[in-house]
């Protein structure tokens, strides 16, 4: 696609300036840059970042945010890698301290508005589903190869869909006559098991539930949140943004569970501290975007913001 036409508009970019960064933060780690958008807002508005890692398993969008973000390259290391291996990249990096660590879980507007990507519904393209091009799986072939179970499963489970054993039965049936290659070969089936009145939303659902299975989304996020706080020290921040439920309910789960104490049950006490709270919450409850960025950029509607600091 022309480098003219890729835009993508940052989410909660005001939020994330005014809560998550200052200017004592000296090296970044951005999980998912895209196309540059947070990156350069940061990089403009806190001259102090000595360092920012970029990561993105998209190697289209790894070009075009260097060379977008050219002006800073003494400071900028680009990581064609998955957030989940934040441990082992920060370890092989020099980081200043603060650091803060910034995942972006949304699909960049590249990824929908491109029909070779096969991300959206509305676009016919190879249905392909995958962060990362040169992995091993695509939609296609979980489409065409898994059980009707797992297809039931995988409705249910990252699509919340309430027709999940209906659509995975009739998947299972299409497949036999003519295998699925192209994202209208989904929303044909879809389409033509539901009412107009909810398809829409279904469509929604489908497509989501596959994404995340293709891209082992909830695994790779429950992991990275883990892994990053590991390598987190004293002071560092991170933030959080989701768009789903299933995504913030891990987040959440995760930032409730740490910004507690440990305890145990002793015989003075059915709560005695035995470990201080990891993290501090940096806001009490999630941040969302506004009236106003909802209504310049409607695909911010469901991002939800959390935010911490290690404690200790």
């Amino acid at each position: 696609m022309p480098e003219k036409t890729l835009f993508h508009e940052p989410v909660l970019k005001k939020e994330i300036l005014a809560l998550l960064f200052s200017n004592e933060i000296r090296t970044v780690f951005d999980g998912t840059i895209g196309l540059g958008g947070h990156g350069e807002a940061l990089l403009e508005g806190f001259p102090s970042i000595t360092k920012y890692i970029a990561c993105d398993l998209d190697k289209e969008h790894l070009v075009f945010a260097e060379k977008r973000l050219s002006q800073w390259k003494k400071k900028m290391v680009f990581c064609h890698s998955n957030f989940s291996s934040i441990k082992k990249i920060v370890q092989e990096n020099s980081v200043e301290r603060p650091l803060a660590i910034l995942l972006d879980l949304g699909l960049c507007s590249h990824h929908v508005d491109n029909a070779d990507k096969g991300f959206s519904f509305e676009k016919d393209g190879p249905l392909k589903m995958a962060f990362d091009e040169e992995g091993n799986q695509d939609c296609a072939q979980i489409l065409n190869n898994a059980s009707e179970q797992e297809l039931s499963q995988i409705l249910h489970e990252y699509g919340e869909e309430p027709l999940a054993r209906k659509l995975a039965r009739k998947i299972a049936e299409a497949r036999e006559t003519k295998p699925f290659e192209t994202t209208f070969d989904l929303r044909q089936l879809i389409e033509e098991n539901t009412i107009p009145q909810t398809r829409k939303k279904t469509l929604m659902r489908v497509f989501q539930g596959f994404r995340i299975a293709v891209n082992d989304e909830l695994n790779v996020l429950q992991q990275t949140l883990e892994d990053a706080l590991s390598v987190m020290q004293s002071g560092d921040r991170m933030g959080v943004i989701s768009y789903h439920s299933l995504e913030d309910r891990i987040v959440k789960k995760f930032v409730v569970a740490n910004a507690k104490p440990e305890t145990i049950e002793t015989e003075l006490s059915l709560h005695t501290e035995v470990a201080p709270a990891k993290i501090t919450l940096l806001s009490r409850k999630p941040v969302v975007p506004t009236t106003e960025e909802i209504e310049r950029n409607p695909r911010a509607r469901s991002a939800k913001l959390r935010l911490f600091e290690k404690a200790i």
